[in-house]
Order: structure tokens, then sequence, then C-alpha cells
């Protein structure tokens, strides 16, 4: 079964089923709350999908006049914000789901 983790703003969720089994199993946007997984880390995950969301300009989503380039990120910049956070983040929750591949851009 596998997974991907990426930012989609306003989704509410990082995680998005990639095969039919996940797929099956999740539908295809993947909430944390779907998961067994520790408490503590279902908030982190919850936590960092509000921090990006904080980022968009939800006022004039059309505009980019507004986007603060050295917050809003999508995960294919040089040095994109939150690529610590999801680094740290991606191995707690592949040791948390033995059984699932987890897929990122966010890990170079």
């Amino acid at each position: 079964m596998r997974l991907r983790f990426f930012f989609d703003a306003g989704a509410g969720v990082c995680l998005w089923a990639q095969d039919d089994e996940a797929k099956a199993r999740f539908g295809y946007p993947v909430e944390a709350e779907m998961l067994d997984i520790p408490v503590e880390l279902r908030a982190e995950i919850e936590q960092l999908v509000v921090d990006y969301d904080d980022t968009f300009p939800w006022d004039d989503p059309g505009s980019g006049t507004f986007v603060e380039p050295d917050r809003t990120m999508f995960g294919y910049e040089e040095n994109p914000p939150f690529v610590t956070r999801v680094r740290a983040l991606l191995p707690k929750l592949r040791d948390a789901l033995p059984g699932l591949v987890i897929e990122s851009d966010f890990e170079g």
C-alpha cells in the first residue's frame, strides 16, 4: 500500500492514497484520524497542515501578490519552509505504519 506526502492548501490533509489498495482503504485524501498512529503523531500531522494553510493568501488566492515567498511552499523549491519538520515527521510516520510505503518530494 502506497501513500504520498504533499501539501494542498485547504485540503486539510497531507497524505494521499497512491495505489488501488490504499484508495480502497482510505479514499484518495487520507485523514490523520484514519491512521492507526499515536495521538501525538496525529496531532503533529494536523498542526503541520494548519501551519501550511496559514501561509496561503486566502483573501486573494489567484493574485500571487500577497503570497509570502519565504513562507509559502509546495515542496519543489530549493529550500522550502517546513522541510525540516516534514523530514522529521516522515521517519516517525513510517515507523508507525510499517505496512505502508510513504513517498515524498521533501527528502531530496
